[in-house]
């Protein structure tokens, strides 16, 4: 299965086993609630709330770290289970949250968010395939790697 993982210079998968493959590139990018110009803006208010999936979510663990580096410790979680909940508590100023720029065009486009761009750095993402160098490749396999190598960055 894929994993998320930081963009890096060297491979994140070392290991002479396995092999590891970009299936999916993935610009990220911080959702407010219009009237809110900056982020810095948020972060000055110091009562920050951040709108994400349950535990687990690779988005919500990007968006912590994001804020950790940016001196906000611990922000205050409001959780929910599908991704339009998420979007209509930030479009109603109740919190923040870190989606994918391809995910919130039409929500963006309609005015409903703002979306505040990030550095390279905390925006890209890399979603790996990852697999035993030895492993056999079944036909399915092999068309699965097809079409993701058609459609990688």
């Amino acid at each position: 299965t894929g994993v998320h993982l930081r963009v890096e210079k060297a491979n994140p998968v070392d290991h002479p086993e396995l092999e590891a493959e970009v299936v999916v590139r993935e610009e990220l990018a911080i959702l407010t609630a219009p009237a809110v110009a900056s982020v810095d803006e948020l972060l000055e208010r110091g009562d920050l709330k951040i709108v994400v999936l349950r535990a687990g979510c690779s988005y919500r663990q990007r968006l912590e770290n994001i804020l950790v580096k940016r001196g906000v410790a611990r922000a205050r979680l409001l959780e929910f289970g599908t991704l339009e909940a998420i979007v209509a508590c930030v479009a109603a100023g109740l919190g923040v949250t870190l989606l994918p720029k391809a995910l919130i065009g039409p929500v963006w486009r309609d005015g409903r968010v703002a979306i505040h761009e990030l550095p390279a750095a905390d925006a890209l993402v890399d979603t790996l395939f990852i697999r035993r160098r030895d492993a056999y490749v079944s036909s399915a396999l092999a068309a699965f790697l097809h079409c993701v190598r058609q459609a990688a960055p």
